[in-house]
């Protein structure tokens, strides 16, 4: 507790930004006004790539909002991170390649500490648990599921990929930033993707809607060893702004997750009578919002005070 001129509480961070609101779609800076001390941030990290043959959906980007102090008439570092490559070549059998993770969106404040977002997990392959990540990756066909929130932050910047419970030629839908990816219960088909975030209230006139981090659908298979059986339905992204949606039975490509909104690509799908693998679609880059804040309420000291009416940014 600090003593201010008899008041005894807490001193506050004085920041005069106007909100501010400047969005970044590319890594770069962004120049703060002279009263700035303080900023809002969205974190949207790069969405998952979703896995090759009857794959699961890659997860949505981390997404997270938090406060990060900065200094007036500053460039604030911003980092963008770009989405996860789909799964594309054969790997060792039983298993088809993992899509790979996105990458960490951060922003860097004054005391040169850096805020990040993880990037979304890769969705299984073939025959592989979907991999963790700021969302998780769906599995396919093994069970189990990739781990949102990897690694740990309050609050979660996600949620865990899809199961697809050990079930022939299917594949768990990518986590999104709003829900878990959707298990499937049925063979050959691609679970849903879990659903994004809308951040529109607290960032009014966000790109894309506002609505971020939704999860890849996961690929369809043919009811292999049943040729004649039911072709699975391909996975839906997430709503919103979705990751990409799952490859056809046909073996059909997954869809690739929509640049800007970390959403995670959707799994490639599965002919078995011509062997048809499609590829896994790659993850959506992620995006960075910042907003300069008003902060005035409470306690300060009166030197902050005094500072800041000889900068002209305390407000009359």
């Amino acid at each position: 507790m600090a003593q201010n001129g008899g008041i005894i509480g807490p001193v506050n961070i004085i920041s005069f930004g106007e909100n501010t609101q400047t969005v970044k779609t590319s890594t770069g800076t962004v120049t703060t006004r002279a009263g700035t001390r303080l900023v809002e941030t969205l974190l949207v990290a790069g969405g998952g790539g979703g896995g090759r043959t009857h794959a699961s959906g890659g997860g949505g980007g981390g997404l997270r909002i938090v406060e990060v102090p900065v200094n007036g008439s500053s460039n604030v570092p911003v980092i963008i991170g770009g989405g996860g490559a789909g799964g594309t070549s054969p790997a060792p059998a039983p298993s088809d390649n993992p899509g790979t993770n996105g990458s960490v969106s951060s922003v860097t404040g004054n005391d040169s500490t850096t805020v990040s977002a993880a990037g979304g997990g890769g969705g299984g392959g073939g025959n592989a648990v979907g991999v963790a990540g700021g969302s998780g990756g769906g599995s396919s066909p093994a069970p189990g599921e990739g781990a949102g929130n990897t690694p740990p932050v309050s609050p979660p910047q996600g949620n865990p990929g899809g199961n697809s419970g050990g079930l022939t030629v299917t594949s768990g839908g990518g986590g999104g930033a709003g829900a878990a990816g959707g298990d499937t219960s049925t063979g050959g088909t691609g679970g849903t993707g879990g659903a994004g975030l809308d951040i529109s209230p607290t960032f009014p006139g966000a790109p894309n809607s506002g609505v971020y981090a939704g999860g890849g659908g996961g690929g369809a298979g043919n009811n292999y060893p049943n040729p004649s059986g039911n072709p699975g339905v391909p996975g839906p992204g997430g709503t919103g702004n979705p990751g990409g949606s799952g490859g056809n039975a046909s073996g059909g490509a997954g869809g690739t997750g929509t640049t800007n909104t970390g959403g995670g690509g959707g799994g490639g799908g599965y002919d078995h009578p011509s062997t048809t693998r499609g590829p896994g679609g790659a993850g959506g880059p992620g995006i960075v919002i910042v907003k300069e804040i008003n902060k005035a309420s409470g306690v300060w000291s009166l030197d902050d005070q005094l500072e800041a009416v000889e900068n002209g940014t305390w407000p009359t």
